[in-house]
């Protein structure tokens, strides 16, 4: 018991550290911006602010949220990392990133807010990446015309969105009402593994949509245990972690 808990007082310190680190290179980057470099930062600072990050040259500086998720979803990518497809990307950090790997041929990045791509690819033609594209799409496009999009993809990244699909947003009136039905979606444009963290219960979701869910005749399916009972006839789940609050998924496509 006194070495786990040294060992966590270690870890605890050393991250700590590291995250301390990543804001102040966050904050303070690697000299002034250039003109283009301020105008598109301007564009990646915002609401959610775990996807917060800055240009300084030709480099990506998460803030510290952002660099703390990457520190979880990075190991848990297939290597070599082929295709990646993000949905719900935000301004595009994890497709970037995903990118930069020389495996990866094509990496994705898909979200219904105009804002968000227009951001995301402000960076991608600053940086000049040519294996990586941003679409403003749902995942029933995504699904049902993978090649359009570039996929199917041996990678996907689901995080934080889940709770939009299945109830609907402010910004996209598609809303399925049914784990079968996205995670049928998911496998189609998925060929290997789908990395998730989401809201699964009912009291976690943002108030507008939990009084949603209250009057729903679908919330008592709305459960962790219910989304992991469907996830598991198409995937092999497994727990891996947390971001934030909210426990990490690797599920891995049962016929791949």
């Amino acid at each position: 018991m006194k070495l786990s808990r040294l060992l966590w007082s270690v870890n605890a310190k050393r991250r700590n550290l590291c995250g301390y680190a990543a804001e102040v290179l966050f904050r303070r980057g690697g000299g002034a911006p250039t003109a283009e470099e301020q105008a598109i930062n301007e564009q990646l600072i915002g609401y959610p602010g775990n996807h917060n990050y800055r240009l300084c040259g030709r480099r990506m500086r998460p803030s510290f949220d952002l660099y703390e998720r990457v520190r979880t979803f990075d190991p848990l990518y297939p290597r070599p990392l082929t295709s990646f497809l993000d949905i719900g990307c935000c301004r595009g950090y994890y497709v970037l990133r995903a990118s930069r790997e020389s495996t990866c041929k094509s990496a994705t990045g898909i979200d219904v807010h105009k804002p968000f791509i227009d951001a995301a690819n402000a960076v991608r033609q600053h940086l000049g990446v040519e294996n990586a594209g941003f679409r403003l799409a749902t995942l029933n496009d995504a699904a049902a015309a993978p090649a359009a999009y570039g996929g199917p993809f041996q990678t996907v990244l689901l995080v934080g969105t889940y709770h939009y699909l299945f109830w609907g947003s402010s910004l996209s009136p598609e809303a399925f009402f049914s784990h079968r039905e996205i995670l049928a979606r998911l496998a189609k444009v998925c060929t290997h593994r789908l990395i998730f963290s989401g809201r699964l219960e009912i009291c976690d979701l943002p108030r507008y949509l939990r009084e949603k869910a209250k009057t729903s005749p679908r919330r008592a399916e709305y459960t962790t245990e219910g989304f992991l009972a469907v996830a598991s006839e198409l995937f092999t789940v497994r727990p891996a972690g947390w971001a934030g609050k909210f426990r990490v998924y690797v599920m891995d496509r049962k016929d791949a």
